[in-house]
């Protein structure tokens, strides 16, 4: 995989400012109010009384204790996690550690080792298949026994080598998936996986739910009894499997690469889904179970493949090598974009590495492909493990909700590597992490556009009905119980990852570095001159007990939010943190941004070079301020602060803020108590 640019930039990036020392940063600014850096955070037991809930990440966790020193996290964070760029099983590994999960399988050596020898013995695809009937405890049909024949007379060596070590992975990882999914009766099983296929909407209203529903029951119940860590084995394993397909099939050598390009076809039907390999033409593929489907060459169309459409098809893998591709839920939905159709509302299922309750994976090598689902999918999973990578290429991904990098108690990630793409969604997508969920967008290089709809409304936000709620582009959400049955659970991670390219965002209500509820949501950009737009909740924000972070390293950037909450902004016992290392970067702040905290919050705002035009619509509690809350109650020793450093540049500052300007430093106490570190108040500096 030829990722030496992306390696070259992430290099420049953790390295144009030396060591990173947030603690230093803000020592002179705290100073004022007499407060050190460890001071800056919430009192751990005032914390705990007013959050309870279930299911924190040990990230979570870890940040929250120490917010100054985000920006030291999120770049060890980023490290791991760009790597996957030319090893997609990283995803895995770091995903899984920060909601909870030690998974080094390769620690001490290949797992799949001795899976790709038997790959490379005499008659493999045969043995693999036979392998998997009895694994099935299902009769060969004579049928089958034909097919396979014919896939030894038509399809190349190298094609029946991979395909069968796929099969074998396939066998092992639904030996995990089975092991993990032990505590639920088979009746559970069933009623989960079709909870769980159920359409976005259906979901959320389960989630919703103040009663106790048997399916909002059964939901609790999957939380306590699914075993996470097994789950994530198998999945580790098809990763890496796919992983190491991709390397051996992109070795090739002349003879190899010019047997794929022939034509050839095979289908061999399975317990588990449809095993289909092919190549040398532009082929439609329908909808239906596939555990296998490899196509070596041409534009292809997708109706299916990569995706577990039941819980015998626990393991779905879609290979392809060439070709401007495209992947549909139908052929209606190939017409045109989901936000220009009048039925655009979400179906169930997934589709196009989605899973649930198992594994799928979609690995596209080449070519200028469009992805266009209404299902969940493109790199999405609840309960398991969903990848979707493609190489090269300009791409359109078009999504409805939980798509493009989501996870629900699982790890659901979208790898591009090259090429102008285009992400649209409307809902939960582009890193996004649910309760015990990990999901990751990582794009790599060239100018992409980010798009999570702020209209047409499908998900209305109580914060303006005319905006949708997006919870996209770095975002973490958990479910807030406290008003409906009192059991809440924590948010996950939502990562969005873009290392190099102009880039522009937009979305609505929630978004662009948030988190929720317990959740933590993270958007890095390293490189570009990049614009953002959007409407509350942004920006490097943090609503109720939670934790949303914004980090752009290189570029002369614009950020636009219009109505609240924004650019480093934290509310109820939350974080946000807004940090852009250099440029010449343009804010255009609602109230509450800039460094704003606002009942028991926690904003900071952090800018460290470059000449910066700040803009600010409305004069309340931004620039380094606090709102007070809480006199005569708990919450009047309940730590808030609003922190605001510019650390180099001749900035503008708009007319209206007279406290902040070049040069200057401020110190705006809401409320003053005995203990710096209980009181409420705001603080800026510009050097």
């Amino acid at each position: 995989m030829r990722i030496r640019p992306v390696l070259c930039c992430v290099w420049l990036s953790a390295t144009a400012f030396g060591q990173l020392q947030p603690d230093a940063w803000f020592k002179e600014t705290l100073a004022q109010a007499n407060l050190t850096p460890q001071e800056v955070r919430f009192d751990p037991s005032l914390f705990d009384y007013f959050f309870r809930t279930q299911h924190t990440t040990p990230l979570f966790e870890m940040l929250r204790r120490d917010p100054l020193r985000l920006p030291y996290y999120a770049e060890r964070l980023r490290n791991s996690l760009v790597g996957a760029v030319g090893r997609p099983v990283t995803v895995v590994e770091s995903g899984a550690s920060v909601i909870g999960v030690s998974m080094r399988r390769t620690l001490v050596g290949d797992p799949l080792q001795p899976l790709r020898e038997q790959a490379n013995a005499p008659d493999a695809l045969e043995k693999a298949t036979l392998e998997l009937y009895r694994q099935a405890n299902v009769p060969v049909p004579p049928a089958v026994r034909q097919q396979l024949q014919q896939a030894k007379q038509v399809v190349p060596d190298s094609v029946q080598r991979q395909a069968a070590f796929l099969v074998y992975t396939a066998i092992e990882a639904r030996r995990w998936r089975d092991t993990a999914l032990r505590e639920l009766t088979p009746d559970e099983q069933n009623a989960l996986f079709q909870r769980l296929h159920a359409s976005i909407k259906e979901f959320e209203a389960t989630l919703s739910s103040a009663e106790p529903s048997p399916e909002l029951l059964l939901l609790e119940r999957a939380l306590e009894k699914v075993d996470l860590p097994r789950l994530l084995t198998g999945g580790h394993d098809c990763i890496l499997a796919t992983q190491q397909v991709i390397e051996t099939l992109q070795k090739a050598d002349a003879p190899t690469k010019e047997a794929l390009s022939q034509p050839f076809e095979v289908n061999i039907d399975t317990p588990w889904g449809r095993i289909r390999l092919c190549g040398g033409a532009n082929d439609t593929h329908p909808r239906q179970p596939y555990l296998l489907l490899i196509d070596t060459g041409g534009d292809d169309t997708y109706f299916g493949g990569a995706a577990t459409l039941s819980l015998e098809n626990a393991v779905s893998f879609l290979i392809d090598l060439a070709g401007n591709d495209r992947y549909a839920d139908d052929l209606e939905t190939l017409q045109k974009p989901l936000v220009e159709r009048e039925q655009r509302a979400g179906k169930s299922g997934v589709a196009f590495g989605g899973a649930t309750l198992g594994y799928a994976v979609l690995a596209d090598l080449a070519g200028d492909d469009l992805y266009r689902t209404q299902s969940a999918g493109l790199g999405a999973a609840r309960y398991g493990v969903g990848m979707l990578i493609d190489l090269q290429g300009n791409d359109v991904y078009d999504a409805y909700a939980f798509a493009q990098g989501a996870a629900l108690a699982g790890i659901g990630a979208l790898i591009d590597r090259e090429g102008r793409d285009q992400y649209a969604c409307f809902y939960e997508s582009q890193g996004f992490g649910a309760v015990k969920g990990f999901g990751l967008l990582l794009d790599a290089l060239s100018d992409d556009t980010y798009t999570a709809h702020p209209t047409p409304i499908e998900f209305p936000s109580p914060q303006t009905a005319e905006r949708n709620v997006s919870f996209a582009q770095g975002a973490g959400y958990g479910r807030r119980a406290d008003y409906l049955d009192g059991r809440s659970w924590a948010g996950g991670v939502g990562v969005l990852i873009d290392v190099q390219g102009n880039d522009r965002y937009l979305c609505g209500v929630f978004g662009q570095g948030v988190g929720y509820w317990g959740g933590v949501g993270l958007l890095i950009d390293l490189q570009g001159d990049d614009v953002r737009e959007g409407v509350w909740y942004v920006q490097g924000a943090g609503a109720h007990f939670a934790l949303g972070y914004l980090e752009d390293r290189l570029g002369n950037d614009r950020y636009l939010a219009s109505m609240n909450m924004a650019m480093g902004a934290g509310h109820d016992f939350a974080i946000g943190y807004l940090i852009d290392f250099e440029g010449n970067d343009e804010y255009n702040a609602p109230s509450l941004a800039l460094g704003g905290a606002n009942a028991n919050g926690i904003g900071i705002f952090v800018e460290l070079a470059g000449d910066d035009l700040y803009q600010a619509r409305r004069n309340e509690a931004n620039f380094g301020r606090a709102n007070p809350i809480g006199r005569g109650t708990l919450r009047e020793r309940g730590f808030a602060l609003g922190l605001f450093l510019d650390a180099g540049g001749n900035d503008s500052y708009p007319p209206t803020v007279d406290f902040a300007g070049n040069e200057r430093n401020w110190i705006i106490w809401a409320i003053q108590n005995d203990r710096p570190n209980e009181s409420q108040l705001g603080l800026g500096t510009d050097r």
